[in-house]
């Protein structure tokens, strides 16, 4: 089936942050003191801040709605497609030394 006239796309499909913001917390190790590899370039280094981060992979399932204008009726109609993916979750720990979910991808 070959669509035409797509109007809009909405991904009813997610995961939950909050349970894997609380996998990350419980299970990374504690955070270890880096030396500076950046020897000679002090000013450079005062500018920016090292990001501590990790990533997680979480399965997602849900549903992609299509939205499309059929021919020359009028209104919209939708269309359904389930998914079954695999996301990539990359979270950074903020000032309270907590991670947070901060930038995600799909894998498939």
């Amino acid at each position: 089936m070959k669509i035409k006239n797509i109007t809009s796309v909405e991904s009813k499909a997610g995961f939950q942050e909050m349970l894997l913001e609380k996998f990350v917390q419980q299970n990374l190790p504690p955070k270890m003191p880096k030396q500076s590899k950046l020897s000679g370039m002090a000013r450079f280094t005062q500018r920016y801040k090292e990001i501590e981060y990790c990533a997680a992979e979480t399965p997602v399932t849900g549903t992609i709605e299509i939205f499309y204008a059929p021919g020359n009726r009028e209104g919209l109609k939708r269309l359904s497609v389930p998914v079954t993916s695999r996301f990539i979750v990359f979270c950074i720990r903020n000032n309270d030394h907590d991670y947070k979910v901060s930038w995600s991808c799909s894998l498939s």
